[in-house]
């Protein structure tokens, strides 16, 4: 998923007003992609926040398991690319990873930024946001990954809130037969309705898919139909994002929440 631009100017007159939902009018909900991916170290709590500030539905994170058997957000399997360390997440523990700068790499402005856990993310925001939650491998990776990640929206009161994701169907099955109320989504890179099937077996309630791939509306009829909704990722230029907003694609998610914000306004706008 490459940037297409650097989107750093704040839309004028757009302000966060805590515990609102942006687009309720809308009908699709807009998400930051690993926060603000396009204006803050990806993950972290100040790309969260960042996310939150413009206005957006909710986050996406990505989370995988330490040697300790804690819940950590990053993307990667590595923890090379983001931080100033080396290494599997897997393989080390939650207090080396906690020791890690998450932001230097991005911008000095981020120098000593954290590494988050699942949970520190979910309590910052509570019931403020949406949460899609994706889980990068399931137990055969990380062993019990799915009983913490549903142990932990469960404490916090978030099943309301969150969505739990994955391009692994595994895990989301596993998921299913811990909570069956919980939300999950399968993730996909192909023509949306070629996975109708699966995600009916998998009792998922969406199906997010690679943005270059749902050409137009029948691709969200098709899936509607089926009682399923759909969501695209991840959507970065000023184009395409005004295009998925028409579209009645059901999320849309982007690095650059400024500017997602900004336009899926404007199109709901024209639209009244």
């Amino acid at each position: 998923m490459s940037q297409d631009a650097d989107y750093t100017e704040k839309p004028e007159g757009l302000k966060y007003i805590k515990g609102e939902q942006f687009n309720s009018d809308m009908g699709v909900l807009l998400y930051g992609h690993r926060g603000a991916r396009g204006l803050a170290p990806e993950n972290t709590l100040p790309s969260f926040r960042t996310a939150v500030e413009y206005g957006v539905d909710g986050v996406e994170l990505d989370v995988h398991l330490s040697k300790d058997g804690e819940v950590i957000v990053m993307h990667d399997d590595r923890v090379d690319r983001t931080t100033n360390g080396s290494g599997y997440i897997k393989d080390l523990t939650s207090a080396e990873i906690k020791a890690l700068d998450a932001g230097l790499k991005f911008s000095e402005k981020f120098r000593g930024t954290k590494v988050p856990l699942l949970e520190e993310v979910l309590k910052e925001f509570g019931n403020r946001i949406l949460y899609k939650i994706e889980i990068k491998h399931s137990s055969r990776i990380y062993p019990g990954i799915e009983e913490k990640v549903v142990d932990a929206v469960e404490r916090l009161n978030l099943l309301d809130r969150v969505q739990i994701i994955s391009f692994d169907f595994d895990s989301l099955q596993a998921v299913k037969e811990l909570n069956p109320q919980i939300n999950t989504g399968i993730i996909i890179e192909g023509r949306p309705h070629w996975f109708i099937d699966v995600a009916k077996r998998l009792n998922a309630s969406w199906v997010h898919a690679f943005s270059g791939l749902v050409y137009d509306s029948d691709d969200v009829k098709k899936l509607h139909e089926e009682g399923l909704k759909l969501g695209v990722w991840t959507i970065n230029d000023r184009e395409s994002i005004t295009r998925f907003c028409n579209m009645g694609v059901d999320d849309i998610t982007s690095d650059y929440p400024n500017l997602l914000v900004q336009l899926c306004r404007k199109a709901q706008s024209h639209h009244k």
